[in-house]
C-alpha cells in the first residue's frame, strides 16, 4: 500500500506544476533530499506520513539574469529511440 500511496503522489505533483506554471509560479520538483530530514522537521511521522519528494514553489527574482537565456533544446532524433 505504501509504494501505491508513494506512486499516487506523482499525480498530485503533476497537477501542482501545471496549475503553479498557469499563475506563473515557479516549480523544482526534488528527488534526492534526505526525506528523513523533511519527515522529522515537519513531524511526518507522528501524523502517519512519510515524505516521497519535495517541491519548493514561489516567484523568482526580477533580476533573475538566467530567466531570460535561450533554452537547450537537443534534436528529437538524439532523445528518442522508436522501438
Amino acid at each position: 500500500m505504501d509504494r501505491w500511496a508513494a506512486r499516487q503522489v506523482y499525480i498530485a505533483l503533476g497537477n501542482f506544476l501545471t496549475a503553479a506554471a498557469l499563475l506563473g509560479v515557479d516549480t523544482c520538483p526534488m528527488e534526492g533530499m534526505d526525506p528523513a530530514k523533511y519527515d522529522e522537521i515537519l513531524g511526518l511521522p507522528s501524523k502517519g506520513f512519510h515524505t516521497v519528494v519535495a517541491c519548493p514553489a514561489g516567484y523568482r527574482a526580477e533580476g533573475d539574469k538566467y530567466a531570460g537565456l535561450s533554452k537547450v533544446r537537443f534534436p528529437k532524433k538524439d532523445l528518442v529511440e522508436t522501438l
